[in-house]
């Protein structure tokens, strides 16, 4: 625990002493909260399933019956998936008092990613710290299946030629089984040389039809809108963006597509893009918070104006930029950000342009 407190420290939050100084004994007091109590946190550090989510929430909502403030639920380990845990959660405040639902909430990381119920710079917050503390001295599983295939892309798009194997797995976070797992993968799209190192023949039509398929898993994609009576112009985000620099984020969407090809014909902006460099678990998004308080999570159906996407290999890859502005996602990225985006004609027009067939 003593990671966690710390991890959770910059956020205002404090372990809350049991009665006696004995922490480990029964008591109403939650085991995090902020000095005004507006926030407090209980953890729930291993969850065997359903019967101990339930009992967590029941807990969870006797403490916000007692007490003012938001009450968060905390979820490091569980035999539970991530839809799973969602879907339950759902059910359960649905049985409860509105009034009590209203101000609960669910972080939980899990292998197959992280729940944020609701989603928000606060909670999001408390997803980089937790993610943080528990990879304190461990590496967290991601998903890096893609990888191989999108670094020689992003080769191939930039016409750099062929690459060592090593070096292909060194970038990817790979070891070598995988590696070779990967390019077997490719098929006829790939071209091992004798000197072990490959490069991309052609474009990998097959492989590129998954990685979109999958892509809002695979790059724990989040979107963002602004919130009820909020304005806020996609130009005046990046220029936010460009003084605040938040490490390990680089632009993508047509901010990329227009570094990578300044002639793309792209209609006006109508949300921001970026890349978030992720190799060892959940993106860290404390800096939406600092971007603007009054970002929320996008509802299904609404147009977002700020588009997260997890890179989970070892190397970001990242381009810098030729001005004050961010660092700039490889060609790949912003591919794969002009697809979500409806651009399927733009996205096609870059990969021309990139070969030099346009």
């Amino acid at each position: 625990m003593k990671d966690l407190a710390a991890a959770l420290r910059p956020l205002g939050l404090a372990p809350v002493p049991r009665a006696g100084g004995d922490r480990a004994a029964a008591s109403d007091a939650p085991d995090y909260a902020t000095g005004d109590r507006e926030l407090f946190v209980d953890v729930a550090a291993s969850h065997g399933g359903t019967r101990d989510l339930r009992a967590s929430v029941v807990q969870l909502a006797l403490r916000a019956h007692g007490r003012e403030g938001r009450g968060v639920l905390l979820v490091q380990r569980t035999r539970m998936s991530a839809a799973g845990m969602r879907a339950e959660w759902d059910r359960l405040l649905e049985v409860l008092a509105p009034e009590i639902a209203a101000r609960l909430g669910l972080v939980a990381l899990l292998d197959d990613g992280a729940v944020v119920v609701p989603d928000g710079p606060v909670l999001q917050e408390l997803v980089a710290a937790a993610a943080k503390a528990g990879t304190a001295g461990k590496r967290v599983r991601v998903d890096r299946s893609f990888e191989v295939m999108r670094v020689l892309l992003a080769r191939w798009l930039m016409r750099q030629g062929r690459i060592a194997i090593g070096e292909l797995g060194r970038q990817a976070g790979l070891s070598h089984p995988s590696v070779s797992k990967a390019l077997a993968a490719l098929g006829d799209a790939v071209e091992r040389k004798p000197d072990r190192s490959a490069i991309l023949r052609t474009f990998p039509h097959e492989q590129w039809a998954r990685l979109l398929a999958l892509a809002p898993s695979v790059r724990q994609t989040t979107a963002f809108v602004a919130g009820r009576c909020r304005i806020i112009e996609p130009r005046e985000l990046l220029d936010r963006l460009a003084d605040l620099r938040p490490p390990g984020v680089a632009a993508g969407g047509a901010v990329a597509a227009r570094h990578w090809h300044p002639g793309l014909e792209l209609p006006l902006l109508q949300r921001v893009d970026l890349s978030v460099h992720a190799p060892d678990g959940p993106m860290d998004t404390a800096f939406v918070g600092e971007l603007d308080l009054g970002l929320a999570q996008a509802p299904t159906g609404t147009t977002p104006l700020l588009v997260l996407h997890a890179v989970p290999r070892a190397e970001s890859l990242f381009t810098p930029s030729h001005g004050p502005g961010l660092p700039i996602a490889d060609p790949v990225d912003a591919l794969l950000d002009l697809h979500e985006a409806g651009l399927d004609e733009r996205a096609s027009a870059l990969v021309r342009a990139l070969r030099g067939e346009a």
